[in-house]
C-alpha cells in the first residue's frame, strides 16, 4: 500500500508541474504572410532558449538586394505560454505557438488598440540554424 501511495504522489507531482515553454527551433515566414505584392520574402526566425534571432534575406524578390542576411538578435522573457520581446517605447513582440509546430509573432504597439499585426512562421527544423553571409 505504501508503494502505491508513493507512486501516486509522484505521478500527481509530475502532472501538476508547470509545463516548460519550449519554442526552440528554426521557423520560416509562411508564404501566406509574405506581404510584398506577390514577391517572395525569405525571413527565418530562430529561437534558442530566451534568444530570438530574425534572419531577413536581402537577395530575395521582395528586397532585390545583395546576397546576404540582415540579422537582429533580441533577448526575450517568458510570459505565460509565450515569449515576449521588449521593443522599447512600450512596443513588444509576443511569440506563441501556432498549431502544433508553427509560430505566431504578434507586434503589440501601444498606440494601437487590440491585438496588433502578426506574422505566421512555419516550422523549418529542430535547433537553431544560421544563415550566411550576413550583411554589413
Amino acid at each position: 500500500m505504501k508503494k502505491i501511495l508513493s507512486i501516486s504522489i509522484l505521478l500527481f507531482l509530475f502532472a501538476c508541474e508547470d509545463s516548460e515553454l519550449v519554442l526552440d527551433g528554426t521557423y520560416k515566414l509562411s508564404e501566406a504572410y509574405m506581404d510584398c505584392d506577390g514577391d517572395t520574402e525569405i525571413v527565418y526566425t530562430t529561437i534558442d532558449g530566451l534568444t530570438v534571432t530574425r534572419w531577413d534575406y536581402n537577395g530575395d524578390d521582395c528586397d532585390d538586394g545583395n546576397d546576404c542576411y540582415y540579422t537582429d538578435v533580441f533577448p526575450a522573457t517568458k510570459d505565460g505560454d509565450a515569449l515576449k520581446v521588449d521593443m522599447g517605447h512600450g512596443g513588444a513582440l509576443v511569440i506563441t505557438r501556432n498549431g502544433t509546430n508553427g509560430l505566431k509573432i504578434t507586434w503589440l504597439n501601444p498606440s494601437e488598440n487590440g491585438e496588433g499585426s502578426y506574422e505566421i512562421f512555419d516550422y523549418e527544423a529542430d535547433g537553431t540554424r544560421t544563415y550566411s553571409p550576413t550583411c554589413n
